[in-house]
């Protein structure tokens, strides 16, 4: 049974890299040639190697690499974290789904005290019998967990941070490709500091002209306001007037009223302007901007009047700053 089992293709999720395919087949054909030639304590250790091959991938494909001396149960783990939340993050603890899939988990991490008794990788003063159990419940576990975590790797890569971030800095998006990007990632469920970078780097396109990245990124903020968090909302005005290489780089005609648009529904909208204030006094311009200023200044006047009255002053100071400059 278990020949035949490790004849069969292992899912190949498209957004791994070639290099992370690579190792995934490479330990998957070593458990095959054990499992062929009846190696026991090599075919124990290849499904234990199997398993953590496929974590360490997944945990590199979200940017998020161990090392390598890290524990076999803490890679399992947080590899099993990232792709846990594909079942439903609101799914209740009690689902059997959950419980399925935890249990899947559990048995994958024991692989590493299967391969300390029977694998290889250790030198042995004593040899323990690997019986036919052993060996079952080694490549069943294994494949388990390992066919699990693959069909889910792309839907989670899909919406993970970095790689959409490096995306935004150059990728063709076209229609309904950010917005089915960011429902993947989740963005009330990321961490602020997340939050914001994604934001940052939405804020970026969008003044650069790619439309589909406002429409998508930047347009539901006001149209389904709950739906998006402070910290993104604060990325997104700071990329829209700041480019990667910290220098004033503003869109007239994308901006300033998107600016406005995204903090209309900011809990705290004059602090967010007071950090951009610091930041455009220190920063230089862009020769985009040197030859854009006069409008997008105007433009950002024109918008003075779709944010708070507690935000207004402070917008009106980064207007002023800005033409104090412009006139010396």
């Amino acid at each position: 049974m278990i020949t035949l089992l490790t004849q069969q293709p292992l899912p190949q999720p498209e957004r791994l890299a070639a290099p992370q395919l690579q190792a995934i087949g490479d330990s998957y054909a070593r458990l095959a040639r054990a499992v062929a030639t009846d190696d026991r304590p090599l075919i124990v250790g290849s499904a234990k190697e199997l398993v953590e091959c496929v974590a360490r991938v997944i945990l590199e494909a979200q940017g998020h690499a161990t090392s390598d001396n890290a524990e076999h149960t803490k890679v399992v783990g947080l590899a099993h974290q990232v792709v846990e939340y594909v079942t439903g993050p609101d799914m209740p603890a009690n689902d059997p789904l959950r419980i399925v899939s935890g249990e899947a988990k559990k048995i994958a991490i024991q692989l590493a005290q299967l391969r300390n008794r029977f694998g290889t990788g250790h030198g042995r003063a004593v040899l323990h019998p690997v019986t036919d159990e052993v060996i079952e419940m080694s490549v069943h576990g294994a494949l388990i967990w390992v066919r699990w975590a693959l069909v889910r790797v792309d839907t989670v890569l899909l919406g993970a941070v970095p790689p959409l971030i490096a995306d935004l800095e150059g990728k063709t998006f076209y229609g309904g490709d950010l917005a089915q990007r960011l429902a993947a990632a989740d963005v009330p469920r990321l961490g602020e500091s997340d939050q914001r970078r994604l934001g940052l780097a939405v804020g970026r396109r969008a003044a650069r002209e790619t439309h589909n990245v406002r429409y998508e990124g930047i347009d539901p903020c006001a149209e389904v306001p709950d739906a998006w968090p402070d910290a993104y909302r604060e990325g997104i005005v700071t990329g829209l007037f700041l480019n990667e290489d910290g220098q004033i780089y503003a869109h007239p005609s994308i901006s300033p009223q998107n600016a406005a648009l995204v903090l209309q529904h900011h809990s705290k909208a004059e602090e967010v302007l007071g950090e951009l204030r610091e930041r455009l006094a220190s920063a230089s311009w862009s020769p985009f901007f040197v030859y854009t200023r006069q409008e997008t200044l105007a433009a950002m006047h024109d918008a003075a009047g779709r944010l708070e009255p507690a935000a207004q002053p402070v917008w009106a100071e980064i207007i002023g700053a800005l033409q104090d400059r412009a006139e010396k």
